[in-house]
């Protein structure tokens, strides 16, 4: 085992090396760390820094320079390392949310419940979809990124491929996802009203605007104005997808109380 000084000098040097990588203009390296391949030029992979600092790195750009990050795209495109990195940053608070829910258990729905559905059902639910995070990850980066290519295609033709479209939908979630994942502890062990959810969410799903704007615009090189309309689509996409998460966990529905008397509702 190395030395906590020479450990920390190493460190030092590969944060080094990713800094000036970052600054290289040429067409070799990925603005997105992320995207960095494992080992240096020379064959090391210590010669460059860690996982943890791609991903800080990743998420600053994204949030800093978001169309300058997405000027170069490499194809075949890696869709790997976008995954990584949106499992990065959705699953290390998932598992401790796990763990909670299995010592305090699962609250009980609030209010009257949705209507038509039978609150165990909806308990069921909820937890079946939080179960699911680790393969509803991929499947929302695949999801969002073949409908926000269908609209490029519907609104005058993507220049890219479609893998192209789907790495830039993908990070643009990255950010939404670590604040997703932020709401969802106080959301599932009752902590948090379905008002300041849906508050925390809209800031989120503006956030994704953002940055997929940004990036279907610098991946495709499109005029802005089109580049945001299409963002519209994986934005709405990944809204609807956390309210029905959000509606179930807690089991209401904003601004609705069902009438007395309804005659299918299950109390």
């Amino acid at each position: 085992m190395a030395e906590p000084g020479i450990a920390s000098a190493a460190r030092v040097r590969q944060e080094a090396k990713g800094r000036e990588l970052l600054a290289d203009t040429g067409a070799l390296w990925s603005a997105l760390p992320v995207e960095w391949p494992r080992e240096a030029e020379g064959g090391s992979a210590a010669a460059l820094p860690g996982w943890g600092w791609r991903v800080r790195r990743s998420l600053a750009a994204l949030l800093v320079r978001p169309r300058r990050s997405f000027q170069y795209v490499h194809e075949p495109v890696d869709h790997g390392a976008a995954l990584r990195l949106l499992l990065t940053v959705r699953l290390p608070l998932w598992a401790p949310l796990l763990v909670a829910l299995a010592v305090l258990g699962p609250p009980a729905p609030a209010g009257q419940g949705i209507p038509l559905l039978e609150p165990s059902l909806i308990e069921a639910l909820a937890l079946w979809l939080l179960l699911m995070a680790p393969v509803g990850v991929p499947l929302l980066y695949a999801g969002l990124g073949i409908a926000t290519h269908v609209a490029l295609t519907l609104t005058g033709g993507a220049p890219r491929s479609i893998a192209a479209t789907m790495r830039a939908v993908g990070y643009a979630l990255a950010p939404a996802l670590l604040g997703v994942a932020l709401l969802d502890l106080p959301l599932y062990v009752g902590a948090l009203s379905l008002e300041v959810y849906l508050g925390g969410l809209g800031a989120l799903t503006l956030l994704t605007f953002v940055v997929a704007g940004n990036a279907l615009t610098g991946t495709h090189q499109l005029p802005p104005i089109r580049g945001f309309v299409v963002a519209l689509v994986p934005a709405a996409m990944f809204a609807a997808t956390q309210v029905l998460r959000a509606v179930l966990a807690l089991g209401a529905l904003p601004g609705y109380t069902p009438p007395p008397g309804l005659p299918y509702l299950v109390p």
